[in-house]
């Protein structure tokens, strides 16, 4: 359990940086609602950001730094220091220059982007789009860097400074809109992520320094053959996930101006806890997978993902109850303001609802997936990825008639829903048990305490009708989270019984 325990307390070093970028994260988005509500100029400003955003994800925030991790740790275990900045050096300087010819490329022809990746924009929305994509691909060059400094980081076991850098991103993009929007519209917003971009990488240095980080102007070396094969099946299933991105925009734009906007606010209220949870414990736990992927200890694994996974379904679960349950007063406090009416707040909690259907599948293909990345198995998770695109893009165009908005939505959690099974049952194959049984019950006593967790906080909202939205929302969440945990201890709980001690005694 000795693993377990290092897993534990660094991800929740990491949740808790992420707790407080996420709690930033609610402040700058209530900021952007107050000066742009749900509009055209806002939809504007997130398809602008779909292939930067794309760009970077596959060519370097993930794509690289997933595929490196492996090969890098097998290498940093080795003690030979200069081999293994000789080869982060010829990883960045590729990279950067691929991203680079990429970006040149898209900023001249970045109306045409544009049209393809919202063809409802009309003309105005078209230039505005293409003038803020080219801001966005110079923050892309500079996240490139970043990125993959951040993987460097974590294949050290280095975890606080890359949890505290996007906490500099965020409050750079407040700055924005509070200083820079009120004369420069839109265009605060994008200036003030660039400046977050820089600090971004300047928060980073620090850790490169302490591991005695060399750079090195070369493009070559022993282990970016294996590096690029990795990253060839990856780089297939990173760009199914961030098609996965663009639908919302390619579909929305074909709906009342606003549409983007407030899918947008609901996937934000999503990813609020699957950061938390999902995310911190994928980021930390993949070191200690690529370890015992690299010294083929196949029950290590085993017995890693499987406690991952619990953990993931017994926070994961409640959640997306309390997103339901709680959703509207918490979307009316954090955001009804300005620019931001009753209406935007209805067509944000319409997305929302069919978002928490997906909260716990997000949260466990960030651990799932991690399972085959440190395998250095990257074509399993390619072809998941390429069936929850086939079933995203597919409802997704059927609901949208019925559903709008939301149907892009439960389209999404539907599509991750199917790369969890389908990843499960690989893993299933691949390492001949996954504890499934111990996964079954985990998922059934969730299911019941959060179930009782929901009737409360509903019940709790009929005894309270003329409450304010703080006694609503903090008094739901309060009365919410003590049912559930008390409900799960005396069904049985094995994680919330041994999670305190997880974190405490390592």
């Amino acid at each position: 359990m000795s693993s377990n325990h290092h897993v534990a307390r660094s991800a929740l070093l990491v949740a808790s940086f992420f707790l407080a970028d996420k709690l930033l994260a609610l402040v700058r988005d209530g900021v952007i609602s107050r000066a742009f509500g749900a509009s055209a100029a806002l939809d504007a400003y997130y398809a602008a950001f779909e292939l930067p955003d794309g760009l970077f994800t596959v060519v370097a925030g993930s794509a690289m730094a997933t595929t490196l991790i492996p090969v890098l740790s097998a290498r940093i275990a080795q003690g030979d220091r200069e081999q293994v900045w000789r080869m982060v050096s010829a990883v960045t300087n590729l990279a950067l220059l691929v991203v680079a010819g990429v970006s040149a490329t898209a900023a001249a022809f970045a109306p045409h982007v544009i049209r393809a990746v919202a063809p409802g924009f009309d003309g105005a929305q078209i230039a505005l789009a293409a003038r803020l994509m080219r801001l966005a691909l110079l923050q892309t060059l500079l996240f490139t860097g970043s990125g993959i400094m951040m993987g460097v980081l974590r294949a050290h076991q280095h975890f606080l400074l890359p949890a505290a850098a996007p906490l500099c991103y965020t409050l750079s993009r407040i700055a924005g809109v509070w200083f820079l929007s009120p004369r420069w519209g839109i265009f605060g917003l994008a200036w003030g992520g660039l400046a977050g971009a820089v600090v971004y990488f300047l928060v980073l240095l620090p850790g490169l320094i302490h591991y005695r980080a060399r750079w090195r102007p070369i493009l070559r070396h022993p282990d970016l053959r294996t590096v690029l094969a990795l990253m060839g099946p990856r780089v297939l299933g990173l760009t199914a996930t961030y098609l996965n991105f663009v639908l919302p925009t390619f579909f929305g734009s074909r709906l009342p101006g606003g549409a983007i906007s407030a899918y947008e606010y609901g996937w934000r209220l999503m990813q609020f806890p699957e950061t938390i949870i999902g995310t911190a414990l994928g980021i930390t736990i993949f070191p200690t997978l690529a370890e015992q992927a690299n010294a083929a200890d196949e029950e290590g694994l085993r017995r890693t993902a499987s406690w991952a996974l619990r953990l993931v379904l017994t926070l994961a679960i409640p959640a997306a109850v309390g997103l339901v349950v709680l959703g509207r007063p918490l979307t009316v406090l954090f955001f009804q303001r300005g620019a931001f009416d009753a209406f935007v707040t209805a067509r944000v909690y319409w997305a929302l609802q069919f978002f928490s259907l997906g909260l716990a599948a997000h949260s466990a293909l960030e651990v799932v997936s991690r399972l085959f990345y440190a395998r250095r198995d990257m074509w399993t998770p390619f072809w998941a990825a390429l069936g929850g695109l086939a079933l995203n893009a597919g409802l997704g165009w059927l609901l949208l008639p019925v559903l709008a908005h939301g149907g892009i939505a439960l389209a999404n959690s539907l599509g991750a829903g199917l790369q969890v099974i389908f990843l499960l049952l690989a893993a299933r194959r691949r390492l001949g048990e996954i504890e499934g049984r111990a996964l079954g019950i985990t998922l059934a006593r969730a299911g019941v305490a959060s179930a009782l967790m929901g009737a409360t906080v509903v019940g709790f909202q009929w005894l309270t009708p003329d409450a304010g939205l703080i006694a609503t929302g903090a008094g739901g969440l309060a009365v919410g989270g003590v049912t559930y945990v008390a409900a799960a201890l005396l069904l049985g709980s094995e994680e919330l019984r041994e999670l305190p001690g997880l974190l405490i005694n390592g």
